[in-house]
């Protein structure tokens, strides 16, 4: 097999020993130009699910896990959690001889944040974590759930997200959880319409 000169060493060293020392350099990195071209093409909107996550993981924003009853319609709030009914016994199970546990209040897998919404809360989140946190990120944020919003500022200096219709309670969650990592002061206040 023929070396191929190579046209970016100059003439008097242009000879096979310096071609092959060349090419096992190039080979030596093809394996991160490989890497390199796979980061470069990498976008949200082109990643799969396990891709998403790790971009999440990157820009620092975890697909969020939501509490087991966020999804449904007509619950009951103790606090920040849900309460979902149980067929048999109302709002909870009895497993000990001290009291009663609310097992409704459940997480499982099936309660993380949809991949398209995942998707567009990246997008917004990417560009909140580069600007940082004005009016603008926030408002990037708030029409990723729905463009059928107000935002104001309350009497206490804080920022209202009024939501002229229902949203679900899922999303309420989500967006209040993410407000209340970035937004100290002034904080962001999540209302929405309800059915």
């Amino acid at each position: 097999m023929a070396i191929t000169p190579n046209r970016l060493y100059p003439s008097q060293m242009n000879g096979p020993v310096i071609s092959v020392n060349g090419m096992a350099v190039d080979n030596r990195f093809s394996d991160a130009e490989a890497i390199e071209k796979y980061l470069y093409e990498l976008s949200i909107d082109k990643a799969d699910d396990t891709e998403l996550d790790s971009i999440g993981l990157l820009i620092g924003y975890p697909r969020p896990l939501v509490p087991e009853g966020f999804n449904a319609e007509n619950i009951m709030l103790l606090g920040t959690l849900p309460l979902t009914t149980d067929e048999d016994i109302g709002l909870s199970t009895i497993n000990s001889s001290v009291g009663g546990e609310l097992s409704t209040i459940v997480t499982d897998e099936t309660n993380y944040m949809s991949t398209g919404m995942y998707r567009k809360f990246l997008k917004s989140i990417a560009q909140l974590k580069r600007y940082g946190v004005t009016l603008s990120s926030i408002d990037k944020i708030a029409s990723t759930v729905s463009q059928n919003y107000e935002l104001s500022f309350d009497a206490n200096g804080d920022i209202t997200i009024a939501y002229g219709e229902n949203i679900g309670f899922k999303n309420i969650w989500i967006l209040t959880q993410l407000f209340y990592r970035i937004a100290t002061a002034p904080q962001v206040i999540i209302t929405a319409e309800e059915e």
